[in-house]
């Protein structure tokens, strides 16, 4: 049930401590400014960091990203915290057990009011933490990174988005199209664990887990990211069914797109409506990069805004690629047969992403990998809804941000 993801977790905890009577102690040594700074959470101020990285990364090409904080250096946690002790309800409806300190009696869950001892404390339960939240400027830590430039990275792991491969679309979503790299490591590098507090989707609150002393809590460090800068993405919309054989005669062009092949007569697919490049971005919307998400991880995100960009209903492609060339680096990350495989999501994973969307699992893409052309692709749906839409023509499209 949707609304239940949208529930504020302290409330939750109060219906739920409420019911059992509980009357524990719980000390904390958090500092007293940030007993104060958890309750300046509210509307964005203007004035929020932004994501600090908590998991592995690996730099294929040996080009970084700027990251908060320094590498190898202990986390400052000066900012904003909340209680987390565990999660609630299965999936796909898992909301944390979670609350913001009580301004004036911190060691209990803030109840909103002034001048009254709060009744709820959080726990008790052993996996009790404190998560020093994300986006605070008071907080900041980095994970461990690496230049792996010196020989060829073959990729381990490719994972998109479960919510491509769980729903179809419509001519009025907005599709977050995104894909993460992954690398197992042979030495562990620093990892954070880090706990969801609140929310879903753009109001998603993660932290950085730690003991009640604000020691972090480290994870294993076996598996990081990988980040190029060669990376590209392109959106093309399909001319066929995407079940249909007759995608076999597609052939890729480095840069531009999927194509027919030589001497095939039937057109099978349009010119790219959306291609960039990581190397090409600049700031702000409409452009490919990668980026920290709220977890701590560097992925490749990209939000497709189908209400102002599409060619009509029907099937598209989405492709992730490479550049031979990204600037001042060559490219340096591959993927690999025998070596690379699509990470499949769990069952309970897709009816979690479809009931994120407001859908019921069903549809959805599945992702291929060509080793040739060191890219992988998913084929979507896009369906009608309460008209709109941007019209279909025959190779048309194009660039456009």
């Amino acid at each position: 049930m949707i609304p239940l993801r949208k529930t504020l977790a302290w409330s939750l905890a109060v219906l739920v401590f409420l019911a059992v009577g509980c009357d524990h102690t719980l000390p904390t040594d958090a500092p007293a400014d940030a007993h104060e700074a958890a309750f300046k959470q509210g509307k964005p101020t203007g004035h929020e960091a932004g994501n600090n990285l908590s998991y592995p990364v690996i730099w294929a090409e040996g080009v970084t990203k700027a990251l908060p904080g320094t590498a190898g250096v202990e986390p400052v946690l000066n900012g904003a915290w909340w209680y987390w002790w565990g999660t609630t309800g299965t999936d796909p409806d898992i909301t944390p057990l979670s609350c913001a300190p009580d301004p004036e009696y911190p060691a209990y869950c803030d109840d909103g009011l002034t001048g009254v001892e709060p009744t709820v404390q959080p726990g008790p339960s052993p996996d009790l933490v404190l998560a020093y939240l994300q986006k605070d400027p008071q907080n900041i830590w980095q994970a461990g990174s690496a230049d792996w430039s010196t020989s060829p990275v073959n990729v381990h792991w490719v994972d998109w988005g479960d919510n491509l491969e769980s729903v179809d679309w419509y001519t009025r979503s907005q599709v977050r199209a995104e894909v993460v790299l992954f690398q197992d490591l042979v030495t562990p590098m620093t990892e954070y664990q880090m706990r969801h507090t609140s929310g879903w989707g753009i109001d998603e609150v993660h932290g950085l887990a730690a003991n009640l002393s604000s020691q972090p809590i480290l994870g294993d460090g076996t598996r990081a990211t990988v980040y190029s800068p060669c990376a590209r993405f392109v959106i093309q919309k399909l001319l066929v069914s995407r079940g249909d054989p007759a995608l076999a005669n597609l052939e890729w062009v480095a840069g531009d797109g999927w194509t027919e092949a030589e001497g095939v007569e039937d057109d099978l697919i349009n010119l790219p409506i959306f291609n960039m490049a990581v190397h090409e971005a600049a700031d702000g919307p409409g452009y490919y990069n990668a980026e920290i998400n709220v977890k701590g991880r560097i992925i490749y995100g990209y939000t497709w805004n189908v209400r102002r960009l599409n060619e009509g209903a029907g099937d598209y492609r989405l492709t992730f690629s490479f550049d031979q060339s990204c600037g001042t680096a060559d490219l340096n990350t591959f993927f690999t047969d025998g070596v690379t495989e699509i990470i499949v999501p769990l069952e309970e994973e897709i009816e979690t992403a479809a009931a994120t969307e407001g859908e019921s699992p069903g549809g959805g893409g599945t992702p291929e990998l060509d080793f040739l052309n060191t890219l992988t692709f998913i084929d979507i749906s896009i369906h009608e809804r309460g008209g709109g839409g941007g019209g279909s023509g025959k190779k048309g499209g194009g660039n456009r941000k």
